[in-house]
């Protein structure tokens, strides 16, 4: 099937590792042009080589996507290289485990709101721009399904106060470009096989062989296919966003989770 993306500009956030990777690596697949954007100068230039030995084409830039100036910069420098970026995939990191009376620093309530919420008031105004020019573009923000059902296996209280903020944000601006042929979507991954999901199964709750896992993610995580789901599953998702095919589906907020979600809509 052809997505019809060949030769555009695609900005990864989180190309080097995990499912940015995966999905940086599926657009050049697709004939993208892909930016791989990360802090890690050692992931970045392992995930360009990667690309590069499929015939892909690809450039890595180190930045921070908490910082306006980083980005500005990594956006100038892509533009530079390949144009102006078309397709934008974004995602944040910010970990602070723990229920209410456990989290003794308020602050940490804010820095996860910058982390979540303004990296991508800072991305969007750097390439909304370009898109709007161009009268086409395909944002995907990977997001976390705390942001529309709050988790607490593990506890995670600050960021179910903070992730709903960036599917506003990003609803918000989907209502307001979807005229200039933009489309802005959130994904939210499930319990995906990841080195810290993985890190975590193990070393928090003991879990070493296929069998014990799978009684955990269906018994005490809530996941009714019983397994992790792959990075590639994710990206998948991503790249049909990004297609001209999906030109029509923009504001959306769409679980990947193998079920675990449970509400009908």
């Amino acid at each position: 099937m052809d997505y019809g993306i060949a030769g555009k500009v695609a900005l990864v956030v989180g190309g080097s590792k995990g499912m940015g990777r995966a999905a940086a690596e599926m657009l050049a697949a697709e004939g993208c042009r892909v930016a791989v954007v990360a802090r890690s100068r050692n992931h970045i230039d392992r995930a360009v080589a990667a690309i590069a030995e499929r015939g892909g084409e690809a450039i890595g830039v180190s930045a921070d996507a908490t910082s306006k100036d980083d980005i500005d910069r990594a956006v100038a420098d892509i533009t530079e290289t390949f144009g102006p970026p078309e397709i934008v995939i974004t995602q944040a990191d910010f970990h602070v485990r723990g229920f209410f009376e456990e989290i003794d620093d308020d602050e940490a309530f804010v820095e996860s709101f910058r982390t979540y919420t303004m990296s991508q008031v800072h991305i969007l105004r750097a390439v909304l721009p370009g898109m709007k020019r161009a009268g086409w573009g395909r944002f995907v923000h990977i997001g976390s399904a705390t942001a529309k059902e709050p988790q607490n296996n593990p506890p995670h209280t600050v960021a179910n106060g903070t992730r709903p903020s960036t599917v506003g944000l990003l609803k918000s601006l989907a209502d307001e470009y979807a005229q200039f042929g933009i489309t802005i979507n959130t994904v939210a991954p499930g319990w995906i096989a990841t080195r810290t999901t993985e890190w975590y199964l193990e070393h928090h709750e003991g879990l070493t062989d296929s069998e014990q896992r799978r009684a955990w993610m269906i018994d005490e995580a809530g996941v009714p296919a019983g397994r992790l789901g792959s990075p590639a599953e994710i990206a998948s998702t991503i790249v049909y966003l990004c297609s001209n095919l999906a030109g029509y589906l923009t504001g959306h907020y769409i679980a990947v989770d193998g079920g675990h979600h449970r509400s009908a809509f």
